[in-house]
């Protein structure tokens, strides 16, 4: 829930705080993987960087064998489309050292 009530608030002071069509919506992602050293692991997170920058898209977070972390839009004031939530999923699920993957549902990047 967002602690700011967007009802009284003008244009410009939504998307300072960036509420309502400022908003930036990302997800959280989880997946299991079958890697258990580091060589391998850098490989891994190569790829995926290489594949979400191609995708506008910014990450943070890691593991080794629980990989989790959140991803939201590169630009300002852009959300995550449902499409390239579900290319990331498909992507990972594709991953040969991938066991599995969660991800929530789209959330504000800047009140979760």
């Amino acid at each position: 829930m967002k602690p700011y009530i967007t009802k009284n608030k003008k244009r410009r002071i939504k998307k300072k705080l960036f509420l309502d069509e400022f908003a930036m919506l990302g997800f959280e992602l989880s997946c299991e993987t079958s890697i258990v050293d580091f060589d391998t692991y850098d490989l891994f997170v190569d790829e995926f960087v290489d594949f979400i920058d191609a995708q506008g898209l910014s990450f943070g977070g890691g593991g080794l064998e629980l990989f989790e972390g959140f991803l939201c839009c590169s630009k300002r004031y852009q959300s995550v489309t449902e499409a390239q939530k579900s290319n990331v999923v498909d992507w990972l699920n594709a991953h040969s050292k991938v066991k599995s993957t969660k991800t929530s549902e789209l959330i504000d990047a800047n009140y979760f």
